[in-house]
């Protein structure tokens, strides 16, 4: 696969720095915040944009370099398939702990959506590379996503792996990120399929 640059995921991480930048916060942040009670007074917008809000710029920098690094791998996997990735991942991960995670009193942050975005890029990777005869390379994708899933229930067992919520200014809410790794599979059971046409008996092709 050639490399390219991977404007989509590039636009999302634009989007995440504005709202933190020092003119914005804490101002927007208060508006975009994931707040469950705001969520379920009717400002379902939060659902949303609360993945762009973040604790910190420790916080920020490792979601950021993340969301980048994803986006550099699996984006060409993803295609215009990217943005209903990332609606479906937002949608799962948001309303899921609003419902899930009831003391929770607000949520905010990218990881959850990039266990979405890794996920289903990773098995449209395998399966593309797959079929252009790269077996190799499929099977790399294939191990990323078990890597993921191996890191949830690891994380579930002993804590977060790679973070510290103390220095990062908020705890790490695991169920996230089992959240948009059943998003990212979820969504990839929905690609979209070229439809072949079978000739009719009798009818030349």
């Amino acid at each position: 696969m050639k490399a390219v640059v991977p404007y989509r995921t590039l636009g999302l991480a634009a989007a995440a720095l504005a709202v933190a930048t020092p003119w914005a916060a804490p101002a927007v942040a208060r508006v975009l915040v994931l707040d469950r009670a705001a969520v379920l007074s009717g400002e379902i917008w939060r659902v949303f944009t609360g993945h762009l809000v973040h604790a910190g710029s420790e916080h920020l920098l490792w979601d950021v370099l993340s969301l980048i690094g994803i986006g550099f791998v699996f984006e060409e996997y993803l295609r215009e398939r990217f943005w209903p990735v990332l609606g479906i991942s937002a949608i799962a991960v948001g309303a899921g702990l609003v419902i899930l995670e009831p003391h929770l009193p607000d949520y905010r942050g990218l990881s959850g959506v990039l266990n979405g975005l890794w996920v289903a890029g990773a098995l449209h990777g395998a399966r593309a590379e797959r079929a252009a005869g790269n077996r190799g390379v499929s099977r790399l994708c294939s191990v990323a996503v078990v890597l993921a899933l191996a890191k949830i229930l690891v994380e579930a067992r002993y804590g977060p792996l790679f973070t510290d919520p103390v220095r990062l200014g908020a705890p790490t809410v695991l169920l996230s990120h089992a959240l948009g790794f059943s998003a990212g599979v979820f969504a990839y059971g929905f690609r979209r399929e070229p439809v072949l046409l079978r000739p009719r008996l009798g009818e030349s092709v």
